[in-house]
């Protein structure tokens, strides 16, 4: 009895050693097929990543060369601009319309002419043509009147931060307020005359309204909204973000 009892012992840890091995080797087998599975996918996804690499370096050229026939389309544009501006003011003189000039908030909207006396005033706002002063958009100082009993009486109304445009027929060039201020008749060291840096200045006699000689000038400055080497850049080919 006993030695059947061993025999089925035997016999059954014979048994169960089978089923072991037999389950290792399916698990051995398992897991080197998992691994082929896992080295198949990473080879899979090394070449996603190759694909994406080299999508992505093609997008890259391509922006860029994007940007450099934009940037190359902007130069011309910014050549021809300049050749047109110059042989609008090639024969300008005292006294010539030059444009329009209108301030953002305000009533002030007329006619601008170059030079500042009289007879320009009567018609219109006038440019200082004199002592360093400039055209619109051009590096210096637009230094811009008006009387203040007619063309810039609502000129008390222009707000800092508000924009100055100057239209003119080689661009229209705006400038942001900065500062408004009231000044005596012979302090021309705050206008800015003979400065290299550009800016439009605005004045009329102070107080508004007047129609008598007054020995006071109210003053509005502004700077421009862009700029390169060239000087103010019109409003025609200013970039969107600005």
């Amino acid at each position: 009895m006993s030695r059947r009892r061993g025999g089925l012992a035997v016999g059954i840890a014979a048994g169960l050693a089978v089923v072991f091995a037999a389950a290792a080797i399916c698990q051995t087998l398992r897991l080197r097929a998992m691994g082929r599975q896992v080295d198949a996918l990473t080879a899979q996804t090394a070449d996603q990543q190759q694909q994406l690499d080299s999508l992505q370096q093609q997008l890259a050229e391509a922006q860029a060369a994007r940007e450099a026939a934009e940037a190359e389309a902007q130069a011309a544009l910014r050549s021809a601009e300049l050749a047109r501006a110059a042989e609008a003011k090639a024969d300008i003189a005292d006294g010539d319309q030059i444009g329009r000039v209108w301030v953002e908030g305000t009533q002030v909207d007329c006619p601008l002419y170059w030079g500042d006396t009289g007879s320009q005033f009567r018609n219109g706002a006038g440019a200082h043509s004199t002592d360093g002063c400039v055209l619109p958009g051009e590096n210096g100082t637009v230094f811009v009147g008006g009387h203040t009993d007619s063309w810039f009486v609502d000129l008390k109304s222009a707000q800092i931060g508000g924009i100055i445009h100057l239209e003119t027929p080689w661009g229209t060039f705006s400038y942001q307020i900065t500062e408004t201020k009231v000044i005596g008749e012979t302090e021309i060291d705050q206008c800015r005359w003979g400065a290299e840096e550009p800016s439009c200045i605005l004045y009329t006699c102070y107080p508004f309204g007047i129609q008598t000689p007054t020995t006071q000038r109210y003053l509005v400055y502004a700077d421009p909204i862009e700029t390169d080497a060239g000087g103010v850049v019109p409003d025609e080919l200013r970039t969107a973000e600005s």
